[in-house]
């Protein structure tokens, strides 16, 4: 397998929407809608395939990556503000899921994987969005669906994508500082093993992460692309578009939906992507 049969040659992405501050954690709904981050203006949006991004939420501060748990409520990274919340996709209505460990608050929550379980890893680096200090190192932690916080990767430089393959055995980490990714074989919530440097000498810093049905996986590295290996942690080849992050959306998952700056992308593709929790944990 190659990139030319995931996008065939001469395809290019179709601008959904513009003008934003800088577009960040696309997450898909069981339906193949999307949301999307812009956390320079402490929004999410909406998008809806076949319609304009609508206005979601005007107040989640520094915005990043985002997902849907198990019953369809959105976890948010609000980096600034240093925590992790929950949205009610209806009524619109947050909670608080974590904002410190052992007294201190974090760095600036950056992306998110949920589990089955309804616990998540989130990375804290610091990339000073509102030009706040860094508090402590930069790691990885998970946090049960009780709210009780773990430190479960101390490795990276500064960590950002996390993502867990659909049968949630897996757990990926982007090192941005490293230009690399870690991959863990996880053992039960919170509960990781076999750390490895999985990919090395990316030649770019990593961002957001997604899968595809080939276990494919496609890193957002910026100005450099969205680069994307097998399943082996070879090359396969590199999507030529600015990208911060991704997720497949659309109604049979088959679109590459791409936060790409101030825009936001859909790229129709040959495969179907990792889908939303809802669907996989057969909610």
């Amino acid at each position: 397998m190659n990139i030319t049969d995931i996008v065939p040659p001469g395809s290019a992405p179709i601008v959904v929407g513009s003008g934003y501050g800088f577009t960040e954690g696309p997450a898909a709904d069981e339906h193949g809608n999307v949301y999307f981050s812009d956390g320079r203006h402490d929004t999410i949006y909406y998008y809806a395939p076949g319609k304009p991004p609508v206005l979601f939420v005007n107040d989640s501060t520094d915005a990043n990556g985002m997902m849907l748990n198990t019953r369809g409520e959105l976890y948010v990274c609000e980096g600034a503000a240093y925590r992790v919340v929950a949205i009610d996709v209806h009524t619109k209505s947050k909670r608080v899921l974590c904002d410190q460990i052992d007294g201190q608050h974090f760095n600036e929550p950056n992306d998110l994987a949920i589990d089955f379980h309804d616990g998540f890893y989130f990375s804290d680096p610091n990339y000073q969005h509102r030009g706040q200090p860094t508090v402590m190192k930069q790691d990885v932690y998970y946090c049960s669906a009780e709210g009780r916080v773990s430190r479960v990767s101390t490795v990276c430089f500064k960590p950002n994508g996390v993502l867990l393959s659909a049968d949630d055995r897996t757990l990926y980490v982007a090192d941005a500082r490293g230009q690399r990714i870690y991959r863990y074989d996880v053992l039960g919530p919170g509960q990781l093993a076999n750390e490895r440097l999985w990919i090395d000498r990316l030649g770019a810093n990593p961002d957001g992460l997604t899968l595809d049905e080939h276990d494919n996986l496609y890193v957002c590295c910026g100005k450099a692309g969205i680069k994307v290996f097998d399943r082996y942690g070879q090359p396969l080849g590199t999507i030529d578009v600015f990208a911060a992050n991704c997720c497949f959306g659309g109604p049979d998952f088959r679109t590459l939906m791409i936060a790409s700056a101030d825009r936001f992308l859909a790229l129709p593709t040959n495969v179907t992507g990792l889908k939303p929790l809802p669907l996989r944990a057969g909610k």
